[in-house]
Parts: C-alpha cells; structure tokens; sequence
C-alpha cells in the first residue's frame, strides 16, 4: 500500500481476507474501494473503523484516515464533510506530521472550506452523445462546450484535479468568484503558483449538462505557455471527466459517451486522489503509470529510471530538456530511451524515444511515469470506464 501498487494490494487484500481480524481488513479496504472509485464505501469503511476500534488506532493512522476520507467526501462533492476531515487530519498531524505535509493538508482545507456552501456538482445524461475533437497547434485534445448559449473550445485533460479557466475567460463565462487564494502546481515541472475558485453554474459538453461545475481561476500569466506563445483558456479536468462515466475516444476525431456504461472483467484503472492509473505489461514486468491525455508524449519518471537503471544507462543517450506547464519551464537532465514497450489488453504498441526522468518531481512520487498522446493515439479507440473502473483498447 505505501508503494501504491493499488491492484496487487487489491489481489492480496482479497487472498488474505479471511486470515485478518476486522480491524485490519476494514483499514486495507478503505484504501483500495478509495482508489476503484467506490467512495461512499471507502467512507463506511473508515466510519466503522472509527466507531468500532478508534481508541485502538494510533494518530498517524488515523491522519491516514481522515485524509482518505477527505478525498473521497471531495470526489462526490460533499464539501464541507471533506474540509471537516481535513481539519481532523491537521488536528490529529499538528505534532506527529511533517511541515510539508501539514502545509499539504492546510492548503487542501482552503479548497475544501472555500466550497463548503456550493450545491454538488450534477452531471445530467439523458441520451448517448457524440461530439468532436480536434487538436490545437500544441497537440492538445480540444472538446466543444457550451456555456451561456456560447460555444467555446476546452482542452480535455485526464490529470488535471480540478479544471481550470483563465481569468478572462472566468469572467467571460460568468463564473461565480469564490474569495480564496491557495498553491497549486504544475504536473511536470513541480512548479508552484497560486489560484482561486469559481464555480459555473451550468454548462454543456455535446447535450451534457453539468451543473456547479467547480473551476481553479488562474491568473492569465499562469496560463499563458511563453515557449509556444500559446494560452490555454479552458481545461476540463477530473471532477468533470470522471461525473462522464464512461468515454470512447476515437482516433477520428469523435468523442462517445454512452447513456449506459457496460461492464468489464479488465481491472487495470484506479485512482491516486483525483489522478488516473493505469496498470500496464513492460517487457515481461507490470508496472504502474498514470495516463494523462493533456500531454503529448510519455515521460517516465525517477522510480522506472531506478528499476531499470543498467539498461538505460547502457542503451539511451542522456541529454537536457525543457518540460513546460501551467507556472512556466523547467530544463531536467533526462535519458532518452530508444523504445518502451508497452501491453493493454491482448494488444502491445511501441512508444519511441522516451525521457526518462533521473531525478522525483516529488518526494513521495511512486509511479512509473506519464503516459501521453504518443501512447493513447496508437490505438484506433480507448475507453475510460470510471464505474467498473477499466482501460480498454481497439
């Protein structure tokens, strides 16, 4: 569970089961129905632990607990319940955490304290829609929305925690400003900046309705990518993504979500918070990514780099790159791997020339890498199931 191999401890959890005392069972489920999605029950799981054995259970578990718990009240939208579990998590973390994480967790609580008024966000689907994709000039997957009677082009991107909206473009849409400030950063480069908070009060993607949609308000220089001379607008990001239920994207420029989502026996998809995981084949291995179509190409990160070290050292060519985000540029030394192979399914693509990243981008990073677009578009449809919680290729 502390390398986050999400679905060896769900095959183990369910191997060992009838050998754990109820205790240790319940604390075990929690996380693993938090990371497949099953938020009310990760919620019951941690209730009764807490009813049944919280005189048991020493404080650096139960800051475990409570910030679990945080995150799944916060994925279905239950705001205050999640900034009071954030404030137990810091009541009970005051004198036993790390000031990074206690800063982590009072950063988080202005989120959630922020919302605590706003109505849950709704996602009403009453028929099975097709809309169509394009890609702008830096590659990213661009989907039309409709807000206000006015059409506008948002970038779909699978890990972005919350969407995002450029100021301007707040304002344009009508956004209801919340008055908080908090740090946000960037995915790649690690940078940090800070943000706020609006709330749309509806919105359309194809003859989807979304109502309360929450949105990170950046300030347009956030937005703004200098080394392309590009700005971003409109990000749709996880809240929104996930409330879809099941998405097909085509490599013909269509985009399906069913009325009805269909069931699977692949459980190769989980959740890291509000980040998306994908459980994949490598050269004989299995290995953990998270998959993120608001990136162009695959990065692999410090974990694979160590794992691998030998063969890297041997077979790639060490160079310096720029990585670029939301916040700015960061130049990291990186080795290029030829190829990575890579399984789905019963189907085995190729990615080329791979960075692998020598250092973490964060200390308690424990993924393999980021799978882009160079990855997802090798294949002619990908379906993202968030109910039975599945990655499918055709």
């Amino acid at each position: 569970m502390d390398q986050k191999e999400y679905f060896r401890l769900n095959d183990q959890l369910n191997s060992l089961k009838p050998g754990l005392d109820n205790e240790e069972r319940l604390y075990y489920q929690a996380f693993v129905d938090n990371a497949f999605n099953l938020n009310r029950q990760a919620i019951e799981d941690i209730d009764s632990l807490f009813k049944d054995y919280n005189a048991a259970l020493p404080d650096s578990l139960k800051v475990n607990l409570y910030l679990l718990q945080s995150d799944s009240y916060f994925k279905i939208f239950q705001y205050a319940e999640s900034a009071q579990s954030d404030s137990m998590a810091l009541d009970r973390g005051a004198h036993n955490s790390d000031t990074a994480e206690l800063n982590d967790i009072r950063n988080d609580l202005l989120v959630r304290n922020a919302l605590r008024s706003i109505s849950p966000q709704q996602t009403i689907i009453q028929d099975s829609t097709t809309i169509h994709w394009v890609k702008d000039r830096l590659g990213l997957i661009g989907i039309p929305l409709k807000c206000r009677g006015i059409n506008y082009e948002a970038i779909f991107d699978t890990r972005a925690n919350i969407s995002s909206i450029s100021r301007t473009f707040a304002t344009r849409l009508g956004l209801k400003i919340l008055p908080v400030t908090y740090e946000e950063g960037s995915g790649i480069t690690g940078i940090k900046f800070q943000t706020g908070l609006g709330i749309a009060d509806s919105l359309y993607i194809g003859n989807i309705l979304i109502r309360n949609a929450v949105f990170q308000v950046m300030p347009d220089s956030i937005l703004y990518l200098a080394q392309a001379n590009f700005s971003l607008s409109i990000i749709i990001g996880f809240p929104i993504i996930e409330e879809l239920r099941e998405i097909h994207l085509h490599q013909d420029g269509r985009m399906v979500i069913p009325l009805k989502t269909s069931a699977s026996e692949l459980k190769n998809f989980a959740l890291d918070g509000l980040d998306p995981v994908i459980m994949l084949g490598s050269d004989g291995d299995t290995l953990n990514f998270h998959i993120d179509l608001g990136a162009t190409s695959t990065t692999l990160y410090d974990a694979y780099f160590e794992k691998y070290k030998q063969k890297i050292i041997k077979e790639s060519v060490k160079k310096s790159a720029d990585f670029g985000g939301a916040g700015g540029v960061k130049r990291k030394d990186v080795y290029v791997l030829p190829a990575l192979h890579l399984t789905l399914g019963d189907q085995t693509v190729t990615v080329d020339s791979v960075d692998v990243l020598t250092q973490k981008i964060f200390p308690k990073e424990r993924f393999y890498g980021n799978l882009g677009q160079d990855f997802t578009g090798k294949f002619r449809e990908i379906i993202f199931n968030f109910n039975y919680m599945y990655i499918e290729v055709k």
